[in-house]
């Protein structure tokens, strides 16, 4: 668990689940892996979870639910971004639907928190939030006292939320946004289709690390296709403006809500062209879906900063 973290877009991370496995390209030079296998010996916190060979750091393929830190964001009192599982994927496959509803639980009793989750499995994901009685499995463990002792004095609130959960409402958790990673325009057109399927209070994209360009211009033009649906035809001059006010003050209304793009960092980075990041930044402007650069990359996630053409992109959609 770590209450603050460097990660620009968030304000804290949470581990309930550790352990991975790689997917796709983007994954070779893994912070994540990188960082577990360094704590990978007798007693310590990645312990079997991956290890260092001659050819780099590699998860074993081993996923561990953290029972002392599913109540974590139960602790903290001031309302924050939450980057949840920075050192796992929610969705893996050696995970279980048991286990995944109850990292959902602590996050449906945490309302006032924002919940970040990015999957590179968002098949699993969408057959997971889709199914009808998910709901009901996440709020039976919600109306568990012997789980939640921190929530005693407020019992009563508990079970009117799990209650609705269990009658159909507040599904999908308006406190959750859900994400991806795609590192290039194959990984895109592969994730992000699942994403749409997914019922979701805002649907999110992590560009990082960006290895290609990447053309999102057909799920975040639902913006301008409005507007011609309208008026009959497009003019810049007279709906730019208002493309990016709807999009903030509606966000529901789009297809995706948020880009984040950023360079690879560590060892071995692989460079990003700024050409690629640039002309993410211009299709959500067009189109009025926030974007954040979080940063260059290179040695260290700090070395290249974080300026893109001369100022900081940090947009971020507002909560639903």
């Amino acid at each position: 668990m770590s209450v603050e973290t460097a990660i620009e877009w968030c304000d804290s991370t949470w581990n309930p689940i550790r352990g991975c496995s790689r997917v796709s390209s983007g994954c070779m030079n893994c912070y994540a892996e990188r960082v577990a296998a360094r704590f990978s010996g007798p007693g310590q916190p990645y312990e079997g979870l991956a290890t260092m060979t001659p050819s780099g750091p590699r998860w074993t393929g081993e996923v561990r639910v953290i029972e002392k830190h599913l109540a974590d964001p139960l602790k903290w009192t001031k309302p924050r971004r939450i980057f949840v599982n920075s050192m796992s994927d929610l969705f893996h496959m050696k995970l279980r639907n048991g286990d995944i509803d109850r990292v959902f639980a602590a996050m449906a009793l945490c309302p006032d928190h924002t919940f970040l989750i990015l999957t590179k499995r968002p098949e699993r994901m969408q057959s997971y939030i889709a199914t009808p009685a998910r709901a009901m499995s996440v709020s039976y463990i919600m109306d568990d006292p012997r789980r939640w002792p921190e929530l005693r004095r407020r019992w009563s609130e508990v079970k009117y939320a799990a209650e609705r959960l269990r009658r159909g409402k507040d599904w999908p958790l308006a406190n959750v946004w859900l994400g991806i990673s795609a590192e290039n325009q194959a990984t895109a057109d592969q994730r992000i289709p699942p994403l749409l399927d997914t019922p979701a209070a805002r649907r999110f994209v992590s560009a990082e690390p960006l290895l290609g360009p990447i053309d999102f211009s057909k799920w975040i033009t639902l913006a301008r296709a409005q507007l011609i649906a309208t008026d009959g035809k497009y003019d810049e001059a007279k709906h730019g403006a208002a493309i990016q006010a709807r999009a903030f003050a509606s966000p529901d209304a789009w297809a995706l809500h948020w880009i984040i793009v950023g360079g690879e960092s560590g060892p071995g980075a692989r460079p990003m062209d700024p050409a690629w990041a640039t002309a993410i930044r211009d299709q959500c402007d067009t189109a009025g879906v926030a974007f954040f650069f979080k940063q260059w990359g290179g040695k260290t996630p700090k070395a290249g900063g974080r300026e893109l053409e001369g100022r900081i992109w940090n947009q971020m959609p507002r909560r639903a």
